[in-house]
């Protein structure tokens, strides 16, 4: 089965304004990403979606591949749009602001999506090690069944922990490594915007509103999304020490 990663990636972020270039160790964050999704050994083809002129120039000046899409309110939009003019069985929606992902971790997120009947999309989740994290509405938490499938994605505290043990407690946070499988991708973004989806502003829960399931697959990498200047500036001092910057930089 053939697999494209997608990374959509915008100038116009509420939070942090033309993140996808900012500057980590010498290197933009959007050619991070890039550079570290194209090492997976389950990927095939890795693209950059963009509405903005700056980032196809950027990405292409690395060498990256760019499809130019229009304005989207949610990024899997932007990677339905771009997914349309490729030959591919499964798309992953790698976002862009990850830029400590590492290719194991799209291996794990792809392999279920490929190889087991019925699973149509999973996400990635890390256990939440303590309180901060936990509280922090950046990050998306996800409660989830014995089967691992996902029950409620909240950006508040959820499931609520008692006596505050976050390292044995059940709680996770998504990391955005998205695989659907090509035509559910299409599916998902033919669905109407959903109340929940809405208020959270989390598009992951439209598909639990319609009845879907949505696997998760637990992993221990450390990463850290920049959806801030504080957290560009945290992502810097982790990048200084990791090994597999050193094999592409």
């Amino acid at each position: 089965m053939s697999v494209a990663a997608i990374i959509p990636a915008r100038m116009g972020s509420t939070r942090y304004p033309g993140k996808p270039l900012c500057d980590i160790h010498g290197v933009t964050m959007i050619e991070h990403v890039y550079r570290r999704t194209r090492m997976s050994d389950a990927v095939d083809q890795t693209y950059v979606a963009t509405p903005d002129e700056e980032i196809r120039k950027e990405t292409e000046s690395f060498g990256g591949e760019a499809i130019m899409t229009g304005q989207h309110p949610r990024a899997t939009d932007r990677v339905a749009e771009a997914a349309k003019s490729l030959d591919a069985d499964i798309v992953v929606v790698m976002q862009g602001d990850e830029p400590l992902v590492y290719p194991d971790m799209l291996d794990d997120a792809i392999a279920p999506v490929r190889d087991e009947d019925g699973v149509k999309v999973t996400n990635l989740a890390r256990p939440i090690p303590n309180k901060s994290e936990y509280e922090d509405p950046n990050n998306v938490k996800v409660v989830v069944d014995e089967n691992w499938d996902a029950l409620y994605f909240s950006r508040s505290p959820v499931p609520y922990i008692q006596a505050g043990n976050y390292e044995k407690a059940p709680v996770y946070h998504q990391v955005c490594v998205i695989p659907f499988e090509r035509e559910f991708l299409f599916e998902f973004t033919s669905m109407a915007e959903t109340q929940l989806e809405r208020v959270e502003s989390i598009d992951m829960l439209r598909l639990l509103e319609n009845g879907h399931n949505v696997r998760l697959i637990r992993t221990d990498r450390e990463t850290y999304p920049v959806d801030t200047p504080e957290d560009h500036q945290k992502v810097n001092e982790m990048m200084a020490n990791d090994p597999l910057f050193e094999e592409y930089h």
